[in-house]
């Protein structure tokens, strides 16, 4: 486990209405930090640690839905994996469908992550694995533009209609890539009363962690071409097309 060393202050600047909050993925347990003391959701850690505002652990006895199998915790039910769950609950028409999602489902193998860790900004005592904020649309712009700033990297949404905390927190730590989901559009969530809906969940690696803060530290947040009105910025774009015409002519 690496102590936190990273400067997060800048993500303060947004004012988000929750904090955002750091998730490790352990092997061995944790030292210095408590047990969570209630079972939930894998889906719900992230709001538990905003609500109470601590740093905390879970492991297998704490998650009362599939995020322990999607964490590797325990063993996935065959019936699951066979696509007998959704069927009932009415999300698929029929097992085929719901067993096709588990093809690609973002998961550890069992055993290898045995704890996770969930802390909110300015309880984080380790370098995150992934970092989740969770943003309005302007917000949301922001950080993504910062991602591709430096390295024209596309922006990319994955998720589906089940277990979308697979793509929240292992699909970000296992690929590497920055993903972001639209909030209530998963079934658990919906289903557990979770608020929030139409807010965008960022999920950050830490491979990303220093692009997206560098360029945050660099770029402008709020664009000219934002707030001049669109009279002023087609006139704006279309002098510089002009100018850079008239560069190109000269080059050749």
């Amino acid at each position: 486990m690496r102590p936190l060393s990273t400067d997060l202050s800048i993500f303060e600047k947004f004012k988000f209405d929750a904090k955002p909050v750091g998730v490790n993925f352990l092997h061995d347990k944790p030292e210095g930090i408590n047990k969570l003391d209630k079972k939930l959701g894998l889906c719900e850690m992230v709001k538990e640690a905003r609500k109470t505002d601590s740093c905390f652990y879970m492991q297998a006895d704490n998650e009362d839905c599939a995020g322990h199998f999607v964490l590797g915790m325990t063993d996935t039910p065959v019936f699951a994996e066979f696509g007998k769950i959704g069927p009932a609950l009415g999300m698929f028409q029929d097992e085929r469908a719901n067993g096709r999602m588990y093809n690609e489902l973002p998961k550890f193998k069992k055993g290898v992550v045995n704890y996770a860790v969930f802390a909110p900004l300015g309880k984080m005592i380790l370098e995150p694995d992934v970092l989740v904020l969770t943003a309005d649309v302007r917000q949301a712009e922001i950080v993504l533009r910062a991602m591709s700033y430096t390295t024209g990297e596309l922006w990319e949404s994955k998720s589906a209609s089940v277990l979308s905390c697979a793509y929240l927190l292992v699909y970000p730590y296992k690929s590497g890539k920055v993903n972001y989901q639209v909030e209530g559009m998963g079934f658990g969530k919906i289903a557990r009363g979770i608020k929030g809906e139409g807010m965008v969940n960022i999920s950050i690696p830490w491979e990303k962690l220093p692009i997206i803060l560098n360029s945050l530290k660099e770029m402008e947040w709020v664009l000219p071409s934002y707030t001049c009105g669109r009279e002023k910025y087609l006139q704006t774009f279309g002098e510089n097309i002009e100018r850079i015409v008239r560069e190109e002519a000269e080059i050749s």
